[in-house]
């Protein structure tokens, strides 16, 4: 049994821009894998169902949950792993024909030594058409160079009011001289079946890696935000990048621009790691920002663990951050993300060793004023 800690009671609605902490209720904390799994991405369909997505043994699979995340069905593989390549990091959103749309990133390895000269890294995105139990209409999207240090990675979608899907994903194949990254979009028109030829690039700091982006369409608004591991100060920190509508990445974000700020009050001191961040938004408009630090937890970015901290109804000025999951300090909790559900309650989805052998974790929490 895991200790009760803190348990999370349904409060009242939080304002909008009132400081408040995340209560997180152990009692909930639940296996959603069976075993392994990394980089899990959930959301609650327009039934109520949830379904979460995640990378396990080289392959795509997702699972569903009808009663809230309290059981989860047998997984279902998305996009099976192929010899020299494995299937990695989905993104999932549900469209407003209620399809559904996967990205995913497959990543060739060495084969005895040495790379294969055919096998690239990819983004690709496939679609179900009834809730997850089928996949099929693959396309690929982006194809970068065979070796690791030219991949191209992470891709993750939304959708605008007008349907434009834009899918931003990391990119580093341009820079093959250095070891620069950037965060390019592209874009369909008609529900992911046809994507534009080109990449854009979106934001970029010359000489560092912008990289994991994390989408959302800031809640009354017209803006597009994005979260991402940011290291142009040192260690990676999170930033996040926007452009409103209008705006539409006709120019690329750099280090100084407007568009770009360091999410975190008070900022990290430079020796703390803090990447893989994730970007999300209660129905208040206030939003939240996950990521893996490794603050009180040593130097090994392999040992950190889940924070989530709040921001404002601007996406700006994170603060209160808070750890979902008990991990010790010997232990990791990486490649997380947020679910945020119709009533508000907040999922926390870690890849953890911290209660066994190594699978995805979930917990849910609620927003509660501070006095």
């Amino acid at each position: 049994m895991v200790p009760l800690l803190v348990r999370a009671q349904k409060n009242a609605p939080v304002k909008a821009g009132s400081p408040a902490d995340i209560l997180w209720d152990q009692s909930s904390l639940k296996q959603v894998s069976a075993g392994g799994g990394e980089y899990a991405r959930m959301i609650q369909l327009h039934n109520g169902n949830l379904l979460c997505v995640y990378e396990n043994r080289g392959s795509i699979q997702c699972t569903t949950s009808t009663d809230l995340g309290k059981n989860w069905l047998a997984p279902i593989t998305v996009a099976a792993s192929t010899p020299g390549v494995n299937m990695a990091v989905p993104g999932i959103l549900e469209l407003k024909d209620h399809s559904l749309l996967v990205s995913y990133n497959p990543r060739p390895h060495k084969i005895n030594g040495a790379w294969d000269t055919t096998k690239r890294f990819a983004i690709v995105t496939k679609k179900s058409y009834d809730r997850g139990k089928t996949w099929k209409d693959e396309r690929l999207i982006y194809e970068a160079d065979y070796r690791f240090e030219n991949g191209c990675w992470e891709p993750a979608q939304i959708q605008l009011p007008s349907g434009e899907i834009q899918l931003f994903y990391s990119d580093e194949s341009v820079y093959v001289h250095s070891n620069e990254q950037n965060i390019s979009v592209f874009r369909s028109k008609d529900g992911g079946l046809t994507w534009t030829s080109k990449p854009q690039i979106t934001s970029f700091t010359p000489g560092h890696r912008d990289g994991m982006p994390v989408p959302i369409i800031l809640a009354g608004t017209t803006d597009i935000l994005y979260s991402i591991e940011d290291n142009a100060g040192g260690q990676f920190k999170p930033s996040v990048i926007r452009n409103s509508f209008n705006q539409n990445w006709q120019k690329t974000v750099g280090p100084n621009d407007v568009e770009r700020n360091y999410a975190l009050v008070p900022r990290l001191p430079d020796t703390v790691y803090a990447g893989a961040p994730y970007l999300s938004q209660l129905h208040n408009d206030q939003t939240l920002l996950s990521y893996q630090s490794t603050q009180n937890r040593g130097s090994n970015w392999e040992l950190a663990c889940m924070q989530v901290a709040i921001g404002n109804n601007k996406g700006r000025d994170f603060i209160n951050a808070s750890q979902p999951f008990i991990v010790p300090v010997n232990k990791h909790g990486l490649w997380n993300s947020l679910c945020v559900l119709d009533d508000d309650t907040i999922i926390a989805l870690t890849s953890t060793d911290a209660y066994g052998s190594s699978a995805i974790w979930m917990i849910k929490g609620h927003l509660k004023p501070k006095n």
